[in-house]
Order: C-alpha cells, then structure tokens, then sequence
C-alpha cells in the first residue's frame, strides 16, 4: 500500500473527495471535503489530504489536518504545528487488518512529510482508536488523557430531559424573557459575534483564537452548503452570544465555538449560553444528526472552566484522549514554556 499527498487541494481532488465520502459512512466534518475548503477559502492556515490506497483501486482510507500558527511571521515558525480532528476514514468493508496497514501508510507519510515543518503533529481523537495504539506508538507518537461529553440527541423529548433542572429552567425562562436564537443573517452579525469571542478568549479562555476570517467563510459554507450553522442570540435588537456548529447529517453536530454574555444578562433571567447550546442541539436534531459533541472536558483531575456548565446538558462521559508527536523537543519545550508564562501575564 502506498500513500499520496496534498497541500491547499484543488477542485478536482476536492470533487473526488466528495464522492469517495458519499460511498462511505457518515464522515464528520473535520475529515470532509467541506472543512478543507473552508481552510482554504479563509486563507488563515494550510489544508493537507493523505490518502492510502492500493495501485489500480479505489481509495483505501483518507487523513485530513490542518497546519496552524499564529500570525505574524516572527511567531510562525515558532508556533506551526500540525492538527488533525479525529483520525483517518476508511472505505467500507476493510478488514482490521486492512485497516491497520492503511494507518501505518498514512504515519509513514505524515511524519516524513511534517518532520522539518512543523513542531508537533497531534490527533485529537473523537472515538476510541486503542486498536491502533501500537501502531501509533511505533510511530513516535504517545497518548495524553483528555476528556469530551457526548449526548444522545435522537430522542428530542428524552435529550431535554437529560438536561439539568436549572438548565431547563434557563432556557425555557431566557426563551420567556424575549431572548431570540436565530440564524446568522449577514457578514456583519458575524463580526459583532466574533468580537464578543475575542474579548471571552482575551479575558478568560486566553488561548488563540483564529482570524476572523474563518468564522466569515464557515458562514459562507453554511448558506450554500448543509454543513452546520452559526446561530446568534439576539435581545431586544442587541447580540448576546452566538455559537458555531458544524455537523454531518446522520451523524454529529459540534460545539466549535461559543459565547454568549451570561453575567451582563442573568440579572434579566436571561442566560444566552444554555439558550444557545440547547438550539445548537435542536438544530441537529432537524439535520438528522444522531449526537451532540461538546469538543472536550480538560484533563481528567485538571480544573477546566466550563466542565460543569457543559456536563449539566447530560451525556455520555469518554476519555478518547490524543496522540502527540513531537519533531522539535527542545523547541518545543522553550515554546510550552514561553506559552504558559505568557499565559500567566494574560498576554494570550
């Protein structure tokens, strides 16, 4: 088995992408030919496609991951590392076997072509891949715990339930009070919703948040393709949070990113952050999505600011972790530290 590569991939791969992906299970939208074009089309960071596959046939299994650092160019040699969302998509009806030697394919490529590019590479997985755990480690890579909340979204009635009293509670009373969640209408809501974003990742997340370019373009995709959603919610005329939603039909819908200004609103019993995630859900619901991915809980015994607003929707407790593989240990470890010192002085 060998395996090919691409950078910024053009129409007519991206095309047979997309039809590979028809043929297949339901394909997340981090692994999907619709993620890469957004990449692409924002401009901010670097889309690259592996794919396995056996000489005369039809594609085996793909690899999406995105090449990201901050901006500015004294920064981007420094900062580049390679992410990918999930893991590799295989075609149906592989073997274990089949799928063992396609993912050691698709290692091999990864790391000779990412070594001398970037400081990391990192799966952040969304399912449990232990059957590829030697495999992984023979590769150079090792697994840190990290936790996620799934919940169960098929059932509209028993999905509301399973929230917690108090949160039921707020978003009924926020809906009562007069707070709107709707659709995104314009480039404009966006901005004014990406603001809000900036000051939350400014103030109290402090990590980096990505250009608003991407936001900008993943509206773009939602108004042409059935890819998720931005929805905004709006009081009396003014934005008070809004929340990105990416989803696959049949399959999950994401909470990418999410404010709302719950401290300037709870004096009203107005609480935009339940409120929004409760309609991202509902939103999935409509698309036919079966599950609702919170995209992470922290470290398991690691304090982690939101854990508790988010586990107060219910769900499914799992720990599929990452795989980490770091090419520069030295840089990378003077980076780490600069990072959290920077992160102590509030200046990220």
């Amino acid at each position: 088995m060998k395996a090919w590569i691409a950078e910024q991939t053009d129409n007519n791969i991206l095309e047979t992408w997309e039809k590979w992906c028809a043929g297949n299970a339901p394909v997340h939208f981090f692994q999907h030919p619709a993620f890469a074009r957004l990449v692409i089309n924002s401009g901010v960071y670097r889309h690259g496609l592996l794919v396995a596959l056996e000489d005369g046939k039809p594609w085996t299994a793909v690899l999406s991951y995105v090449l990201m650092h901050e901006h500015g160019w004294a920064f981007r040699r420094l900062t580049t590392r390679a992410v990918v969302y999930g893991g590799p998509v295989f075609a149906t009806g592989l073997s274990e076997n089949e799928k063992s030697t396609a993912v050691e394919t698709l290692l091999n490529s990864l790391n000779s072509h990412l070594k001398n590019r970037c400081l990391y590479i990192q799966f952040r997985n969304f399912s449990d891949n232990t059957s590829f755990e030697k495999i992984f480690e023979s590769f150079g890579y090792r697994f840190t715990d990290r936790l996620n909340l799934l919940k169960s979204i098929e059932d509209p009635e028993k999905a509301f339930q399973a929230l917690s009293p108090s949160r039921r509670r707020q978003v009924r009373l926020s809906r009562d009070k007069g707070l709107v969640i709707r659709l995104a209408q314009n480039i404009e809501e966006i901005s004014q919703f990406y603001l809000l974003l900036q000051e939350l990742y400014r103030d109290k997340v402090r990590k980096p948040l990505p250009p608003p370019e991407l936001f900008n373009q993943f509206y773009l995709l939602s108004q042409t393709r059935s890819y998720g959603c931005i929805l905004i919610a709006e009081y009396q005329g003014k934005i008070a949070g809004g929340i990105v939603a990416p989803y696959t039909p049949g399959g999950s819908i994401f909470e990418w990113y999410v404010c709302g200004l719950d401290k300037a609103y709870r004096p009203l019993g107005i609480y935009p952050s339940a409120a929004l995630t409760w309609a991202a859900m509902e939103a999935g619901i409509a698309a036919g999505c079966q599950t609702f991915d919170f995209m992470g809980m922290g470290v398991p015994h690691k304090p982690y600011g939101v854990r508790e607003f988010k586990a107060r929707f219910g769900g499914t407790w799992v720990n599929h972790g990452r795989w980490l593989r770091i090419n520069h240990t030295l840089s990378y470890r003077m980076v780490e530290i600069a990072y959290n010192l920077m992160r102590r002085l509030k200046k990220v």
